[in-house]
């Protein structure tokens, strides 16, 4: 096995990481569990293709499809998780500060 195979398994391995530490940190917060799903899901499936595929350039294509793929699924489930609940924080802090009658 060659640097670059080495490299692709490597990412693989950070992803399933990342997505795991995602769904750690999400707390409930379906939209970053959905993004750690997908990186988990994802990192897997890239791993496998370097892992099964026969022909190593096509596993390389394959694996970095899927990593990158899978890293902005994260990247995008997991700021809008993080912008909801944002917003719902926000919501929250002016309901407080609106007295009712």
């Amino acid at each position: 096995m060659d640097a670059w195979t080495w490299g692709a398994v490597a990412f693989a391995v950070v992803l399933v990481i990342a997505g795991g530490i995602a769904w750690w940190l999400a707390r409930g917060c379906v939209f970053t569990m959905i993004g750690a799903t997908g990186a988990i899901v994802g990192g897997l499936a890239a791993l496998f293709s370097v892992v099964l595929l026969l022909d190593p350039d096509a596993a390389l294509r394959v694996a970095a499809i899927l990593t990158i793929g899978s890293g902005a699924w994260l990247l995008g489930w997991a700021l809008a998780g993080g912008i909801r609940g944002q917003r719902a924080l926000r919501a929250e802090e002016a309901a407080r500060v609106i007295p009712r009658a």
